[in-house]
Order: structure tokens, then C-alpha cells, then sequence
């Protein structure tokens, strides 16, 4: 039975996105569309199949069990359902808004993605693998959303954009899984997609709006710091555009007025002090000495002087790690290893086989700022390799794709022929 119904989805799916406007819209053939969504599918049923060989209780699989019991509830108990979503049960009430253990906030990042999979449990009958055929089939407009705008700044690259948008080892490994990442993936795409459309053609109508401040909502329920890195790369981008001003003097200024309010919001209030949260965050995730990747990190301090002296082992542990001396530490950071040595390649490429005809596209400096801000982030606060190739691997398209569609393939290929 659970077979015929993964079959049974997997093509009801593939036939539905061909007939969305959204989708096609992008450029790409129904074939095309259709080997995407199902490689995502298959890797989100492989590598679920690698965590429990690796794992008895992998995240993903705890998010389908509270799935099933939600499931269950919604029958037996169907108030109890609909209101729980809402309650508190800490002392601290709704408190803790930033809170990474103990708060109703930090709980509702799982409890949305919870719910969501209850609800698939009535057409999949609680099977996981057809639940990963529902949860690939929302996150994959994501992933359209960050396509189409990459798609209007680097016309005639539909290959190129396929591989940094979809393809990318990690991006594709930990997107496809149940969990937290794709979803964030989705929100960005969503977002980014309606911002870059309201600037350049429609205006922020009603409509996209609403588009934007639901995939804004999402984003801070699943992973709260996301959003307050995005909001001071889309202002600029915004203001930038908008009042047609120099693009990387309006993110510097952006950037210099946010890290002045970053470091003394704290005195208005004491719930505001943001340097504080990141390291309250970062003790959180120092528990975690356990894991076999632990990597250990310097104490983070909420001064100006102890986020400056921490930047580069941060910028190292976010953008540089897994090493190959790392593979030690597991065997399975190897092909991690491999990807981010080919990824430093492609940067070497760039380098010396730079197509002098780039473009200079607001939405491309955005994307550095938003991406580089995140991964200071995650290594300021998070130590261990695992988590943090995984956490790193959503924000891969915004730093590879204007790198890979910058190189002049036709002078790369032309180098390898004359050494034949």
C-alpha cells in the first residue's frame, strides 16, 4: 500500500507543478520541472534512510512521530488540536522571543512544522516517505522564486542557475529532508521573488505584500536571526533602488547605522540588547560537546571589542570548515570536504576567468550581505561542523550563483583544449 501511494503522489505532484503558472513561468521544460522535484524527492527519502542508519532518532523522524500524535489528536481531540498551536507551558509565559531553550518561541518553530505534518498524515496515512513527497512539493517554489529572479539578472544561463539554484550537494541533501531548512529556503525564495518583482515591474500592491510579510513570518518563526539579517540587506536593496542611490554606498551606511543600533539598542531596553541574544545563543549551542564534529569556539562577550576579535574564527568556522583534516573527526564530513574544495575551485575560476561584462544588479550585493551577515551568525554561535554545513548550505545560491555565472566558460573550456 505505502508504495502505490508514494507512486500514486509522486506523480499527482510532478503533474501539478507542470500545470502551475508560478512554476513554468520560470523557463524550464515540464521534464526539466518534473526530474528536479522527484531527485528532490528521492533525496529527502535517501538521505532520512542515512540518519536512521546513523541515528535511532534523527530530528526529521521526531517531527513525524509528534506528527502522527497530532494527528491523532486532531480525531480524539479536535479542540485540544486547534488550540495547543497557541499555548504556553513555561512559567515564562510567551516570553523569550529569542530565547534558543525554554520558550514557547523556540518550541513553535518544530510545532508549525509539526502541524503541517498532521495534516499530511490524512492523505499519506502516516507514512514518512510519501509526508517527504508533500513537504518537497511546497519548498519547491522556493526554490522557483530564487530561480526566476536569478533567471532575469543572468538571462540565457538556464543550466548554470538549475545547478546553484537546485543542485548543489548540500543545498539539495538538507533542503529535501523534513526539517527546518527548507522551509526557510521557501520564505527567502518567496520573499526575494516578490520584492524583486514589486521593484522592477508590478509595485508593492497589496498582494505582494501580503506575499512578503507572510514569507517574512515564516522565517522568524522557523529561525529568528534569519529575518533580522535579511531586514537591513532588503532595506538597502529597497531605499537603493527606490530613490535610485549608489548600490554599495547605500548597504555601507545601511550596514554602519545597523551595526551602531545592533550593539546600543540594549540601552533603550534590556529585552532589545541583541548582542546578548547571539550570546546566550551560542552558550545554548556549546552544549552540544557531545557531537562528534564539535569544534571548540572562543567566548563570545556582548561588546563590539569581543564580536571583532571573534570574526575571523567565525568567518572561518561558517565558510571554511569542513577541512580535510576534519574527515577525521567522521567519515561522513568527507564528501562534505570534497564539495567545498570544488566550490573554492570555481572561486579560483572567477578569479583569473572573470567575464568582464558582469552585472551590477542591487539584488546581487543584497545577496552578499544577506548570506555573509547569517554566516557570521552561525559561526559566531554555532560549534559544530555538522550543523553548521547544514544551516550554511540554504544560503550557498546567494554567494556561488554570481561567482559561477561570472566565470567565461568559453576561455575555461578553451585553456582545457589547448592542453589536450
Amino acid at each position: 500500500m505505502s508504495y502505490v501511494l508514494f507512486l500514486m503522489y509522486g506523480v499527482l505532484f510532478s503533474w501539478l507543478l507542470t500545470k502551475s503558472r508560478f512554476v513554468m513561468d520560470a523557463g524550464l521544460s515540464s521534464r526539466i520541472i518534473i526530474a528536479l522535484f522527484l531527485l528532490k524527492v528521492l533525496t529527502g527519502c535517501v538521505h532520512a534512510w542515512i540518519l536512521l542508519r546513523m541515528s535511532s532518532l534523527p530530528d526529521t523522524i521526531v517531527f513525524h512521530r509528534e506528527g502522527i500524535i497530532e494527528y491523532h489528536l486532531l480525531f480524539n481531540h479536535p479542540k485540544e488540536y486547534f488550540i495547543n498551536l497557541f499555548q504556553s507551558n513555561y512559567d515564562t509565559g510567551y516570553g523569550g522571543l529569542f530565547s534558543s531553550t525554554n520558550s514557547y518561541w523556540n518550541d513553535l518553530t518544530g510545532n508549525l512544522l509539526i502541524k503541517f505534518l498532521s495534516i499530511c498524515d490524512i492523505f499519506s496515512f502516516g507514512n514518512y516517505y510519501v509526508n517527504v513527497i508533500f513537504y518537497n512539493a511546497v519548498i519547491f517554489f522556493g526554490a522557483i522564486g530564487l530561480y526566476r529572479v536569478y533567471n532575469c539578472i543572468y538571462p540565457g544561463n538556464k543550466y548554470l542557475l538549475t545547478g546553484t539554484c537546485f543542485l548543489l550537494p548540500s543545498l539539495i541533501f538538507f533542503s529535501s529532508t523534513i526539517h527546518k531548512d527548507g522551509v526557510i529556503l521557501t520564505a527567502i525564495g518567496i520573499a526575494v521573488y516578490n520584492i524583486y518583482v514589486a521593484l522592477n515591474t508590478s509595485g508593492f500592491t497589496i498582494k505582494r505584500s501580503i506575499y512578503i510579510l507572510l514569507a517574512l513570518g515564516f522565517m522568524f518563526l522557523q529561525r529568528n536571526y534569519v529575518l533580522l539579517a535579511f531586514l537591513p540587506a532588503a532595506f538597502a536593496w529597497i531605499v537603493g533602488v527606490v530613490k535610485k542611490y549608489p548600490p554599495l554606498l547605500t548597504f555601507f551606511i545601511t550596514y554602519v547605522t545597523g551595526i551602531i543600533i545592533f550593539f546600543n539598542a540594549g540601552l533603550v531596553s534590556a529585552g532589545l540588547n541583541l548582542p546578548n541574544k547571539l550570546v546566550n545563543k551560542q552558550v545554548a549551542f556549546n552544549h552540544l560537546t557531545t557531537s562528534a564534529t564539535y569544534i571548540a569556539t572562543d567566548t563570545l562577550l556582548p561588546a563590539f571589542k569581543s564580536f571583532v576579535h571573534n570574526a575571523p574564527q567565525a568567518i572561518n568556522h561558517s565558510l571554511l570548515r569542513p577541512l580535510f583534516t576534519d574527515s577525521k573527526r567522521s567519515r561522513s564530513l568527507l564528501p562534505l570536504v570534497v564539495e567545498l574544495f570544488c566550490y573554492q575551485l570555481l572561486l579560483v575560476l572567477f578569479i583569473f576567468y572573470r567575464n568582464k561584462k558582469t552585472t551590477t544588479d542591487p539584488f546581487i550585493i543584497f545577496g552578499y550581505f544577506f548570506s555573509f551577515t547569517v554566516l557570521l551568525i552561525i559561526g559566531y554561535t554555532v560549534p559544530v561542523i555538522g550543523a553548521i554545513v547544514r544551516y550554511r548550505s540554504i544560503f550557498l545560491p546567494f554567494i556561488l550563483t554570481p561567482i559561477i555565472c561570472s566565470i567565461h566558460w568559453i576561455n575555461v573550456k578553451a585553456i582545457f583544449n589547448m592542453k589536450k
